[in-house]
């Protein structure tokens, strides 16, 4: 193959509503992959290399960034930009506000939070799924944890919603330094009067028995605001696209519910709302035959080895209770996302409250659904109609 004449495109390929073809194509006839867009980079397709590679911090690196191309970040975002053992002690500091106790003692907040977004547009017959429910309810459910004033959550929307979609690394520094500045007056608020939010824990924690500097303070707020609420909210709104082009699955969840935590495995696992992260080798690399010189850009497609045959029996087809169902749409290793029992909280909630009030709902227009370019597959509007609920 003559690889300079190769232009896979990782991020245009993840707006495709069916990237099937493209994949299915490139793991059966070059899995490893270089590509001469976004600077030059190594694509890898199968399950079988994709997911040692996501494992694989000592020979695929972190740093200097895992997004392709760069969204222009000034600094790493951690704790998802750093290695083994620095990643550890950043990862451990968020264990206070990511662990199955806290997510417990959300869960009501959440479910009502979700009720009253639901209930505002169930008696008008017609609502936006992406704008009325998806991104506010999990904007709300992040910004809770960081510590955000109701009065900047809209805002934090927008941010959240611009860190993912960015179109070139000039705009996403420039995003990123209005975020920063925020975020300095934020943590300069809880230094001087600490609450019990993520700034305040932070600040008042040690790495390496030194106290956590601001800057580190900075760097994580920066990375929960790209990948803390956006990311479920397009899993959510492609959950909803789904059950509206395949109403028999819609009929199976609402026949038997006790299908909800398999199907939502299943939805994640089709979807892969985030398509895959990218690592720089430290050293030269054999994967599947071909070497992969020290500081090449791999880019592991989770979108792809979700898919994959050789892992997935009818890996394009949705079966509801497909067990097991070994999925990289969290990722997988120590870098596995630690958000995500908290995704499933609210993407059950989600479901689980439209199909008990708006079951009957349909989209307006089904072929308008666009999927938007960046670092999440995000669908940013989803117009419904439905019988309206007195």
């Amino acid at each position: 193959m003559d690889i300079s004449n190769s232009n896979y495109d990782n991020r245009h390929v993840a707006t495709l509503d069916d990237p099937d073809e493209i994949h299915r194509v490139m793991r059966a006839q070059c899995p490893v992959e270089h590509s001469s867009q976004h600077g030059g980079f190594w694509a890898l397709t199968r399950y079988a290399e994709v997911e040692p590679a996501t494992r694989d911090t000592a020979r695929f690196s972190s740093l200097p960034t895992i997004t392709l191309p760069s969204v222009g970040a000034p600094r790493p975002f951690i704790p998802m930009e750093s290695d083994p053992p620095e990643h550890a002690k950043y990862r451990s500091l968020l264990n206070v506000v990511f662990s199955a106790r806290r997510f417990a003692e959300l869960e009501g907040e959440i479910r009502k939070h979700a009720v009253e977004l639901v209930e505002r547009f169930a008696g008008a017959g017609e609502a936006d799924l992406a704008r009325d429910l998806a991104f506010p309810l999990t904007s709300r459910v992040i910004t809770w944890l960081l510590g955000i004033p109701d009065e900047d959550v809209a805002r934090f929307n927008e941010w959240s919603l611009g860190l993912v979609s960015v179109g070139s690394p000039e705009e996403g520094l420039a995003l990123q330094m209005e975020i920063r500045d925020y975020y300095i007056g934020h943590i300069a608020a809880r230094r001087a009067n600490p609450t019990g939010d993520l700034a305040s824990h932070l600040l008042a924690s040690t790495i390496d028995d030194r106290p956590v500097d601001e800057e580190e303070v900075l760097d994580i707020y920066l990375s929960l605001t790209g990948a803390g609420g956006e990311t479920t909210a397009a899993a959510a709104n492609h959950i909803f696209t789904l059950l509206d082009r395949h109403p028999e699955l819609r009929e199976q969840l609402l026949a038997h519910p006790e299908l909800m935590t398999s199907a939502l495995e299943e939805f994640l696992r089709y979807v892969t709302p985030v398509p895959g992260f990218a690592r720089t080798t430290t050293c030269p690399v054999e994967v599947a035959g071909t070497v992969i010189p020290e500081g090449e850009r791999v880019w592991m497609s989770w979108l792809s080895a979700n898919r994959d045959e050789a892992v997935f029996e009818r890996p394009s087809e949705i079966v509801l209770d497909r067990k097991p169902n070994r999925h990289l749409a969290f990722g997988a290793g120590v870098h596995r996302c630690p958000g995500a029992p908290l995704a499933r909280l609210e993407l059950r909630i989600m479901v689980e409250e439209v199909l008990a009030r708006i079951p009957d709902y349909r989209l307006v227009d089904p072929t308008s659904v666009r999927i938007s370019e960046g670092q999440t597959r995000v669908i940013r509007t989803l117009p419904i109609i439905f019988t309206p609920q007195r």
